[in-house]
């Protein structure tokens, strides 16, 4: 039996099909998607416009049989939008091998999974990226998965285009950068190189979020005075539970996401300090209760005000932490919870993180790194890049004098950092005084009234500039506008004589400024470039380059001038602040406008009740409401992100992908992370499937059966992955009743195992019912000539010539030199002459 069924792969992309409406496509990538409505129809209700706009790059998982790519080809393609589609490698050699992808296209390509990142290239990814315009896509085939290979491919390709995006967001110094930090302004006093070298010599111990913290924390308790404590925002929540308190917190990201993240570090006591980069999301450094420390420039242009200070490091925040470790003299920096990679079950931060409340991730692709314990753990792409550049930080610092020792087993490896476990690790008896070293550094600095007054005064001096700019801006756009005939060519040499004076404005009065203006209109100045459009422009087009050339100036110029005032208004109200008698109208409506309701808390503290108004009793009690009610929710944008990466439905794909590269060890990992999901009973079937295949992996085939059974019983959306393993055992152990009883159910539940089906009654002498399934194949699948000689093959078989001469006759009539029909057709004639 072994020898005429294998299931193992023969049925994956399913035969060439034809639907009623002429689309051509492997069967079992998109199975009936395309039954009501035609692929066209179908393209243009489930993406719209989502393909055609200008300027973009568009990565597509999937061709659905090149009918997508086709569809676009059919259509007239946006000005500078280019498509690199991504095939799995026996996706993409099926379609070359029947002509599906049609004639190359400078515009559309069609690749494999290891010639994309060239590809990228080619296409001049950075260009796209630059102006925010490259998206992933998932083609209709990648969405249903049917074979299992493409969700790892999306998730890959998601991961390196989100790296490769911040990658390009950071070379630009992107504007959310420049925002965050006129935004912060006002609160960014006191700049981080106060403590430069204040703890020359000591130990320091820098907390992260890998699941590792979770063994390190006791160590913590235990010798919490005898090192400083240096802990990433994120793990706020973990720490208030565990009692520990920080002496410095660090947060570096400008998110909005990092604030959901972060938010519980709120509630740490004075005597932390918030060590932050200068573009640290604002809802945490406004509402920072105690004493902060900023890193970095204090504001984007040239001022007095941007002293020498010390500069954050990234890409990741614990990079800066080392950084400072470094700058702050340590000379000996103890990693916890530093990992880079995840746990064996897919876990990627610590008990208490919004990622392990949420579940085990299940979406991790194939991506291994080696671990201090000598054994490889699962990683993402963005963890992968970080230990390489951690990895660089650590070895300059090692070479600098500094010790860097990791205490974790199971964290990543990474040059010049040391592992040593924690009861080998020996510290000074001595404990740290950092009150001492706090005060004695940052008691005389400064950051009052004059400080504000000088800020604002720069603020004002800005905006002035920028309006002066966007003024210009708006004055050249009208004579670039006016100056060309309707042939193109110029109306008045001195409307071109005026715009060459504004320019000189723009690069010598205005010079510092107008740098700055054109980051927050970079995308469109990038676009000017056009470096992905070799079309030359005609005159109207010449024009339009004017327009948009000065539109973006007017752009970024409006963008920034917005910064700026609402930053005085902040600094307006910092100033209040330091009033004896504040207007809290003027602080109520800033906090409200910044969403820092928790300001109202050092208002308190600051005032006093007495000096508090009791006409503003009830607002002070709501800003307090909002503040405890944002601290306490966990139902945030981060969580459901969370979620995301833990859902079963991925859990399918993994296992699949797992099994069929015989990862015995990964699936007993995936077996444990199904174990400890939140959702246990809707994760059986799941677990059932995967006891399943490590049952076979084990050559237990009785086990795997029971297994599969369990799934089977549940009926649920994996009955067609157990029914094909059981199909498959029965075939392989000569067991014909299971394996037919399988086939049976798999034929009515997916057209594509009739064959099979057919094959194992006729192996059992069942010939009309063999015949029966062969032709309801064919019925459905009328183009699929190697069934249709398998069935002629079966009349034969049986004596039925007519029936094998008309099936013959039906593949001739399409294929008139088919050497297969043509032989089978002498050999029965012959045989019918013999009989």
């Amino acid at each position: 039996m072994t020898e005429t069924i294998d299931l193992a792969d023969e049925q994956a992309l399913g035969p060439l099909t034809t639907n009623a409406f002429g689309d051509r496509y492997f069967f079992n990538l998109n199975r009936h998607a395309f039954d009501k409505l035609g692929a066209a129809a179908l393209f243009e209700t489930k993406f719209g416009d989502l393909l055609f706009r200008e300027d973009e790059l568009n990565i597509v998982v999937g061709t659905d049989s090149g009918m997508l790519l086709q569809y676009l080809r059919g259509k007239t393609l946006p000005k500078g939008t280019r498509y690199i589609f991504i095939e799995p490698d026996r996706v993409l050699q099926a379609l070359l091998s029947h002509d599906l992808l049609g004639e190359t296209d400078e515009r559309i390509v069609c690749v494999g999974p290891g010639e994309w990142p060239q590809t990228l290239q080619k296409f001049k990814a950075a260009d796209y990226f630059y102006i925010d315009a490259v998206k992933s896509v998932n083609a209709l085939c990648a969405q249903d998965d049917f074979i299992d290979e493409y969700a790892e491919l999306s998730w890959h390709v998601a991961e390196v285009l989100s790296q490769l995006n911040w990658r390009y967001s950071a070379e630009l110094g992107s504007e959310a950068f420049i925002a965050r930090q006129i935004a912060n302004a006002a609160d960014n006093r006191l700049p981080a190189k106060l403590l430069a070298k204040a703890f020359s010599g000591k130990t320091v111990a820098i907390l992260a979020g890998g699941p590792s913290l979770d063994q390190a924390l006791p160590w913590v308790i235990q010798h919490r005075q005898q090192c400083v404590v240096f802990a990433v925002s994120r793990i706020s929540r973990q720490l208030l539970a565990a009692g520990i308190e920080p002496d410095f917190v660090f947060s570096v990201d400008p998110t909005d996401l990092s604030f959901d993240i972060s938010k519980e570090m709120l509630n740490f006591s004075e005597k932390t300090v918030f060590v932050c980069s200068y573009h640290t999301v604002p809802t945490l450094v406004s509402q920072w209760p105690g004493t902060m420390l900023y890193l970095g420039a204090r504001l984007p242009w040239q001022s007095d005000l941007n002293i020498k200070n010390l500069s954050s490091a990234g890409p990741t925040v614990t990079n800066t932490a080392l950084n400072m470790a470094y700058e702050f003299g340590f000379s000996r920096i103890i990693l916890c919870g530093v990992d880079l990679c995840f746990t064996r079950e897919g876990f990627t931060h610590a008990k208490g993180s919004d990622e392990q409340l949420a579940g085990p991730r299940f979406n991790l692709t194939s991506l291994q790194v080696e671990t201090n314990g000598g054994y490889l753990a699962p990683t993402s792409c963005d963890f992968a890049q970080a230990i390489k550049s951690l990895g660089r930080q650590t070895q300059l610092l090692s070479r600098a004098g500094c010790r860097i020792v990791n205490l974790a087993e199971g964290a990543a490896k990474i040059e010049a950092v040391e592992y040593l476990p924690a009861a080998s690790l020996l510290l000074d008896s001595e404990p740290v005084d950092v009150d001492s070293i706090l005060a004695a550094r940052l008691s005389s600095a400064s950051g009052g009234c004059q400080d504000l007054e000088q800020v604002h005064a720069e603020l004002k001096r800005a905006q002035h500039q920028v309006k002066a700019i966007a003024k210009l801006s708006a004055n050249a756009r009208q004579i670039n506008d006016a100056m060309y005939r309707s042939e193109g060519t110029v109306v008045s040499f001195k409307d071109k004589k005026n715009l060459d004076q504004i320019e000189k404005k723009f690069k010598r009065e205005y010079r510092q400024y107008s740098r700055l203006v054109k980051k927050f209109g970079i995308r469109s100045f990038i676009k000017l470039t056009k470096p992905f459009d070799d079309a030359e422009w005609s005159a109207e087009e010449a024009r339009q380059l004017g327009n948009v050339y000065y539109d973006a100036y007017a752009e970024g110029a409006n963008k920034l001038l917005a910064l700026i005032d609402a930053a005085i208004d902040r600094v307006s109200a910092r100033r209040q602040e330091q009033m004896p008698q504040p207007d809290f109208a003027q602080l109520l409506a800033q906090a409200e406008t910044d969403r820092s309701y928790g300001r109202v808390k050092l208002w308190r503290r600051k005032f006093g009740e007495e000096s508090l108004p009791a006409g503003f009793a009830a607002e002070f009690a709501e800003m307090e409401r909002r503040y405890a009610d944002v601290l306490t929710d966990r139902n945030t944008k981060h969580m459901a992100r969370a979620k995301s990466h833990s859902n079963l439905a991925a859990v399918k794909h993994r296992a699949g992908l797992l099994f069929k590269h015989r990862k015995t060890a990964e699936l007993r990992d995936l077996l444990a992370a199904l174990d400890k999901h939140e959702q246990q009973q809707a994760a059986n079937c799941y677990r059932f499937l995967v006891e399943g295949y490590l049952a076979e992996l084990q050559e237990c085939p009785e086990d795997a059966l029971d297994a599969y059974q369990r799934v089977v019983d549940l009926g649920d959306a994996l009955l067609e992955e157990a029914l094909a393993r059981i199909a498959a055992i029965g075939v392989s152990h000569d067991d014909g009743q299971t394996a037919r009883l399988a086939l049976e159910c798999l034929s009515q539940l997916n057209p594509v195992y009739l064959p099979f089906y057919a094959e194992i009654q006729r192996l059992q002498q069942d010939m009309v019912a063999a015949i029966d399934s062969y032709a309801a194949y064919i019925g459905q699948f009328p183009q699929d000539v190697l069934v249709q000689m398998k069935l002629a093959a079966l009349y034969g078989e049986c004596r039925i010539y007519d029936g094998a001469d008309m099936m013959l006759d039906y593949i001739l009539q399409q294929k008139p030199d088919y050497a297969a029909a043509l032989a089978l057709k002498r050999h029965l004639s012959e045989q019918k002459t013999a009989g």
